[in-house]
């Protein structure tokens, strides 16, 4: 079986590719730029270096020729404006499929990551939001995912595919999450404005078996699904339980909204001044804000058998242990 995997230096694409060579899969991974690192080393995987916005290079290319699977991981999540999210996440999409079409490759199925922003938060802890609800995409970045998914949906006739929307991922090789054991190191938890907040939240692992039973299932064709622990946790929460892990005792700092909404703003103006990218941003924040980020994996249970193994304690455990071990932390 030959299995592409767009986005495969990634966090959770890197996790994809050695599952997928663990189950006996040639790999060819798909990335917009050449990595200062690679996670993977095998002689089984193939690294193509391309831009999949620019049609014509992705045409050209032989990456698509022959293949099985397509895990269309990549995405961006780090721009300001819906003009630079859907040049990262709608344009590659679309190209992709449109090359699958035109080079009539017979997939069996073409898996397409998503976003829980693609349909918002849920109204109350009491009801995750579930795949029958009409989608309200949150901010810029889950407005070009809900994009996105609408273009895969409109090649369903000639490509099988499957939507996925996972909810906080978290594990070894992560970066958004380090921010937060980086601070416990030294003693802080800094807030802000959403540390009673919940969310969903799944381990990298329990993703990546989820992705797989996904596409093998017949009855996940032309379907989408939210993956996810069964249990949200607070913010709050996961600050303590990984100053546990790290045996810290912290500082909790706990920002106003008001003073988070300026410095969101004041990072727009930062990444609009200097064309670098600023975390703390508008788009950032306005993500941030609602209560309850939790979803339901019910559907995905009933589909394809998912569960997850990994409780969130452990799994902390063992990013940070990766962490230490590998000099990020």
């Amino acid at each position: 079986m030959i299995a592409v995997v767009t986005g495969a230096n990634g966090f959770i694409g890197s996790h994809l590719v050695e599952e997928l060579l663990t189950q006996g899969f040639r790999v060819r991974c798909l990335d917009n730029r050449k990595s200062v690192h690679s996670f993977i080393e095998d002689a089984r995987v193939e690294y193509y270096t391309m831009d999949c916005s620019q049609l014509d290079v992705l045409s050209d290319a032989p990456i698509l020729e022959n293949v099985d699977y397509v895990f269309h991981l990549a995405g961006g999540t780090k721009h300001t404006n819906l003009e630079e999210f859907r040049r990262s996440n709608v344009l590659p999409t679309k190209n992709l499929l449109q090359c699958l079409k035109k080079k009539r490759i017979q997939l069996k199925r073409f898996l397409y990551m998503s976003s829980q922003a693609a349909a918002g938060p849920a109204h109350s802890f009491d009801q995750p939001i579930t795949e029958t609800r009409i989608p309200k995409p949150s901010g810029d970045y889950g407005k070009s995912k809900f994009e996105a998914e609408h273009i895969v949906q409109d090649f369903s006739t000639v490509i099988p595919y499957t939507i996925l929307r996972p909810s906080s991922v978290f594990g070894p090789r992560d970066v958004d999450f380090l921010n937060i054991f980086r601070q416990v190191k030294i003693h802080l938890s800094v807030f802000p404005g959403y540390s009673n907040n919940y969310i969903s939240i799944i381990y990298v692992t329990d993703l990546v078996k989820g992705i797989l039973q996904a596409v093998r299932s017949p009855v996940a064709v032309g379907k989408i699904y939210f993956l996810s622990n069964d249990d949200p946790v607070r913010w709050k929460d996961i600050h303590r339980m990984i100053a546990n892990v790290q045996d810290k005792r912290v500082i909790e700092f706990h920002l106003s909204q008001k003073l988070v909404s300026a410095m969101g703003r004041f990072g727009d103006i930062y990444s609009k001044l200097t064309r670098k990218y600023s975390i703390i941003n508008s788009q950032k924040i306005a993500l941030s804000k609602p209560k309850y980020w939790i979803c339901s994996s019910e559907r995905a249970k009933q589909d394809f058998g998912f569960s997850t193994r990994v409780s969130l304690l452990d799994g902390l455990r063992m990013t940070h242990h990766w962490y230490r071990e590998n000099g990020w932390l």
